[in-house]
């Protein structure tokens, strides 16, 4: 029994998608400590920038989907949708830092990591269950892989509130940057 939940979906999904979120957490705490190291904090500030716009080319993928744009393969915008989602959030990451001066920025962050995460779970492991799961049809093997699918199989229930979350308090994040700026 054993043997077969090692050989399971849940591991081998479940992996890439811990190394590739462990990555991202890794990979922005090393970049925040080169800024400072070489004295570069301010180019977090333009990182907020660029991955927000990063994040916004993301959504291509939602428009592809809703057939506002009509020609493209899917796949490739799904695609984009991932590499662009996970290099803004690498970008925002660092643009904020590890200061806790504000709580509207904080609150946003960790609710971009909270979206970021459910976005794993839909593309590293309910998507690719589901498919592998109707080829293979071992009963101890299938028993772990039908847990694995059933038990992530709602991700988008918790995807697409938490994303419209996020965008909310990105955008008072801004437009709080833009009512405290100094505009002299």
């Amino acid at each position: 029994m054993e043997m077969h939940m090692l050989d399971s979906l849940l591991i081998r999904r479940a992996l890439p998608l811990l190394v590739s979120f462990a990555m991202l957490v890794v990979l922005a705490l090393l970049s925040d400590y080169l800024l400072h190291s070489a004295g570069l904090v301010w180019v977090g500030r333009y990182l907020g920038i660029t991955g927000t716009l990063f994040l916004l080319f993301s959504f291509i993928y939602s428009a592809r989907k809703k057939k506002i744009v009509r020609s493209g393969p899917i796949k490739t915008f799904l695609m984009l949708h991932c590499r662009g989602g996970w290099i803004g959030t690498l970008m925002l990451l660092v643009h904020s830092g590890v200061h806790f001066n504000a709580l509207l920025p904080w609150s946003a962050t960790v609710l971009m990591l909270i979206v970021t995460g459910s976005g794993h779970v839909g593309q590293y492991i309910y998507r690719k269950a589901r498919d592998e799961m109707k080829r293979n049809s071992g009963d101890e093997k299938l028993y772990w892989d039908s847990l694995t699918v059933t038990a992530l199989g709602k991700w988008r229930k918790v995807h697409m509130p938490l994303v419209s979350l996020f965008l909310g308090l990105a955008l008072l994040h801004i437009l709080s940057i833009f009512f405290f700026w100094n505009w002299k």
